[in-house]
């Protein structure tokens, strides 16, 4: 219905809240429901983690950063080439390089 991506969109700072508690350095999947909330998902994350004057708190902080650099020159879509650099991956089913 109108109201489910509002809905899923109230999760993102729960899921951040648990990444920061229970994973802030190793890897987590979070599961959305639909392709385009993968994206606003990956979105809030970031905003999430620069609220707390951190917004490269995904990338590892053993990780180089032209490593991630290099990774994302690779990306031709724009939006998952912005994400990745925040050392945020994402996965739909219609996703192409």
């Amino acid at each position: 219905g109108r109201h489910y991506c509002p809905r899923m969109a109230s999760m993102n700072k729960p899921c951040y809240a648990a990444i920061c508690e229970h994973s802030p350095n190793k890897p987590v999947i979070i599961f959305v429901a639909s392709r385009r909330q993968t994206r606003l998902t990956a979105m809030d994350l970031i905003n999430y983690a620069a609220g707390d004057e951190n917004p490269r708190s995904f990338v590892g902080s053993d990780t180089d950063p032209s490593y991630i650099e290099n990774v994302a020159a690779t990306i031709s879509d724009p939006s998952l080439r912005h994400i990745i650099s925040f050392g945020i991956g994402l996965h739909h089913a219609g996703l192409s390089g």
